[in-house]
């Protein structure tokens, strides 16, 4: 099996991490060898004969991939108790690498940090809960999706409005996590609430571990998170019988693995859609999803599309929808 090295970045506070995710960042290194779980899908291949897919990629085996992770989204990328990153993201993203044979490096830093780290070439991708939008859709390459998510509040048991219903929230306060996806999935939300003449108010927070305490301790009304890991933090966090958990029913959003714009990263894209495709047909996305979530979160959604490559020069990877 590869070595893996783990590298760790300091806390940095609320205002300098958003600083260094236009920036960059920096971090220590640090080396561990983790140890793997019975119930963890071993890749198919990675020694003995060669299958398909390592002989249509062979050359890129040995192939050197730092990827940034946060150790704070759960679930997905938390910390397995001793400064090492496990959950949904690091199992894809591991057997991956232990599939084609690639030598992978693990960088944890704040997650607001993470895309300077990417823009500043200290990593080469995120797992992390990674999804699109707009900007990043102008600045990065994407794999295909490898599980969809969605959004939810968690509030207060007392305040337990219907799935959907976000007039419910006017003039309350709902807090998210600086610098995520989620959050600025609520700004955009609550700017269309806000041109409908709803008033929601934010409030910005520095690390997904203190949102739903936030919540509680009444500093918030709502946390705005990913549906996958709410009911799993509220139950870690011993909360079940004092919060709510509304679906907000906005939109899914489709879990991938982003990539600055430079030719050597083009087949390594398609060498993982091509992985992708048959971890999705196999079941070992699935057997992942359950392993962490008790729910499959890598089939497509009614209604969804995938995210898909294309050969277009401007656009070479892009959404079809």
């Amino acid at each position: 099996m590869k070595k893996r090295t783990w590298k760790r970045l300091a806390c940095l506070s609320c205002s300098l991490a958003m600083v260094l995710s236009l920036f960059g960042c920096s971090g220590s290194a640090e080396t561990e060898e983790p140890s793997a779980t019975d119930d963890t899908p071993t890749a198919e291949g990675s020694s003995g004969e060669k299958t398909a897919l390592q002989e249509k990629w062979s050359s890129l085996e040995g192939t050197h991939l730092t990827v940034g992770t946060s150790c704070v989204q759960t679930g997905w990328s938390q910390d397995d108790g001793s400064g090492n990153p496990e959950g949904m993201d690091i199992d894809v993203m591991q057997y991956i690498c232990d599939y084609y044979g690639w030598d992978l490096e693990w960088y944890v830093a704040e997650y607001a940090a993470l895309w300077g780290c990417v823009q500043n070439g200290l990593i080469d991708t995120i797992a992390n809960l990674t999804t699109v939008n707009p900007e990043r859709l102008d600045q990065y390459w994407f794999t295909n999706t490898y599980a969809w998510e969605s959004y939810s509040i968690v509030s207060r048991a007392e305040d337990a409005p219907e799935d959907g219903d976000m007039n419910y929230w006017e003039g309350r306060t709902i807090c998210g996590e600086a610098g995520s996806n989620a959050t600025m999935t609520f700004e955009t939300i609550r700017d269309q609430l806000a041109a409908e003449g709803v008033e929601v108010n934010e409030l910005v927070l520095d690390s997904a571990s203190i949102l739903i305490p936030s919540v509680i301790q009444n500093q918030a009304d709502g946390a705005f998170m990913c549906t996958s890991t709410c009911a799993y933090i509220v139950e870690q966090q011993g909360y079940t019988d004092q919060t709510h958990i509304q679906n907000v029913e906005w939109q899914n959003m489709p879990i991938v693995y982003g990539f600055t714009r430079t030719e050597e990263n083009k087949d390594i894209i398609l060498a993982i859609n091509d992985l992708l495709d048959e971890m999705h047909e196999d079941g070992t996305l699935a057997e992942l999803s359950n392993k962490w979530f008790g729910m499959d979160v890598t089939a497509l959604p009614e209604g969804e599309v995938n995210y898909v490559t294309t050969t277009g020069e401007d656009a070479w990877q892009s959404y079809e929808g």
